[in-house]
């Protein structure tokens, strides 16, 4: 008899762990609002890193949370094949600029990857995490392309929407800006 395992979790375990993140995170952010407006960059991944790891507890994520942040995309890793790239803003909006849509280092193994977002003014401060694609509604040229994040994005507004191209297939692409 041959059995055949699959030895990662699935992508919806992976979305109940992001959910239970959001929820920490937010609950958290409720009791302590001052340290949270305080945090962002490198701190917040690590706030991040820390409710990813609770949420893993008794899941098949428990024990393969590893942030990688620096120059590294996305800046934490779960599971090898899932990813969380962490954002935030100091205003009370949910829209920043994101990472460059090269995506030059991506790290291979990472097959899908959630943005984990930080609304850290305004009152309350808030968390939100959703597929990456479904957040990016545009690019912005600084010194090269990078995407717009709106977390509050609605079906059929993305960048790819727009462009008539999947996330997949445009980052996959040798010339992904000739599209866009």
């Amino acid at each position: 008899m041959i059995v055949s395992v699959n030895p990662k979790p699935s992508m919806s375990e992976f979305e109940l762990l992001m959910n239970n993140t959001d929820r920490l995170l937010n609950e958290d952010a409720l009791n302590r609002p001052e340290y949270y407006a305080t945090r962002g960059g490198s701190p917040l991944e690590d706030d991040v890193k820390a409710a990813l790891e609770e949420s893993a507890k008794g899941t098949s994520f428990e024990n393969t949370i590893e942030k990688v942040s620096g120059q590294k995309f996305p800046d934490i890793v779960a599971a090898k094949f899932y990813g969380v790239e962490v954002k935030s803003t100091k205003e009370n909006h949910w829209t920043s600029t994101g990472s460059s849509i090269l995506e030059t280092t991506r790290l291979s193994d990472v097959e899908r990857i959630y943005m984990t977002f930080g609304k850290l003014g305004g009152n309350p401060i808030e968390f939100l995490s959703k597929p990456y694609e479904q957040c990016l509604y545009g690019i912005a040229v600084t010194h090269m392309p990078r995407y717009l994040i709106d977390m509050r994005l609605g079906d059929g507004e993305t960048i790819f929407d727009k462009i008539g191209i999947a996330y997949d297939d445009l980052r996959q692409m040798d010339n992904p800006i000739a599209p866009v």
